[in-house]
Order: C-alpha cells, then structure tokens, then sequence
C-alpha cells in the first residue's frame, strides 16, 4: 500500500500534442471506452462528442479559456 501511495503522490502528468489525427482505430477504441465508463450509478448516460474541425476546436478553446480565466 505504501508503494501504490508513493507513485500516486509523484505522477505527473506531461502532456505534448501534436496537429496529427487520431487514427479511426484508435478513436474508436476511445470512444467504446468512453461509453462503457463507469457512471454516477449507472444513471448517467454517456455523451461524446468529437470534433475534427479546427475552427470549432479553436472557438471552444477560446471560449473556455475566457470562463475559466485563462489567457487566450
């Protein structure tokens, strides 16, 4: 238990994205994921929404940025 604790408390996440899509393979293997993930009790259905266009992507990374009061 000691252990599990240890790699918890120093894990980090490092995060370094690329212009490249993800593979159809991939992206489905994601999603199926997504939808058999659990739940607040089973009473929430899931909703994933992907989205490919980069005008759309950069509007809501605008807008989330403005509601979470980040710099744009």
């Amino acid at each position: 238990m000691a252990k599990t604790l240890d790699v918890l408390k120093q894990r980090r996440s490092c995060r370094a994205f690329t212009n490249r899509p993800v593979e159809k393979e991939k992206m489905a293997a994601i999603l199926e994921a997504g939808t058999y993930a659990p739940t607040g009790m089973g009473k929430q259905s899931p909703i994933i929404i992907v989205i490919k266009d980069p005008k759309v992507k950069e509007t809501l990374r605008r807008m989330n940025a403005e509601i979470m009061g980040g710099k744009d």
